[in-house]
């Protein structure tokens, strides 16, 4: 307990784990923007073809609609993003950075024209990379740490089918084609 704040502190300045840190930091601060400014939420969304919409690209996983949104994505982004992280620092910031890239372009090309917010697109995005990597490597490390994210997060999966309740549904399903294309690119192409 005596140490509580240099721990604290090594999370935000020490690799490995600072890359989930201040994703984590401007996820909140996305909230933030969204509770506050639906108008600015929707400047930094993605918004399917339209010429403002390419900035969601860069900064719509960091916006959240709420409280709920966030939570619902805070802790599968902190795990999954983990797992990855165990492949490396600079595997993780490439992987992250290619999924939420290509699914937010995948987004903008093929969504319904609406403001897609949030990081459930890169986490559908990691969920595809960590059971890829298990289908290509078939390592029992990779087969493990699959076999776990299918019981703890399979459920997510339902995420894909297409919802009329304003989930992007869309970004789900995309996030996942980036995700295991990013496996496919690292490990057959």
């Amino acid at each position: 307990m005596d140490d509580l704040p240099g721990t604290l502190a090594r999370l935000f300045t020490d690799p490995p784990y600072c890359f989930l840190s201040w994703a984590a930091v401007a996820m909140v601060v996305g909230t933030l923007i969204g509770i506050a400014s639906s108008a600015a939420a929707n400047a930094l969304a993605v918004v399917p073809r339209t010429g403002g919409g390419l900035v969601g690209i860069v900064t719509a996983p960091f916006i959240h609609t709420g409280f709920a949104h966030l939570f619902a994505n805070l802790p599968p982004f902190l795990v999954l993003g983990a797992l990855i992280l165990r492949r490396g620092d600079t595997r993780f910031l490439g992987v992250a950075a290619a999924i939420a890239v290509l699914q937010g372009f995948l987004l903008w090309v093929l969504g319904r024209r609406a403001a897609h917010v949030g990081m459930s697109g890169v986490i559908f995005g990691f969920l595809g990379y960590l059971l890829a990597v298990a289908w290509f490597t078939q390592t029992s490390t990779d087969v493990l740490v699959a076999l776990a994210t299918l019981a703890f997060y399979g459920g997510m999966l339902a995420g894909i089918a297409p919802a009329r309740n304003g989930t992007s549904w869309e970004g789900h399903l995309l996030g996942l084609v980036a995700g295991v294309a990013g496996a496919w690119v690292q490990y057959r192409g």
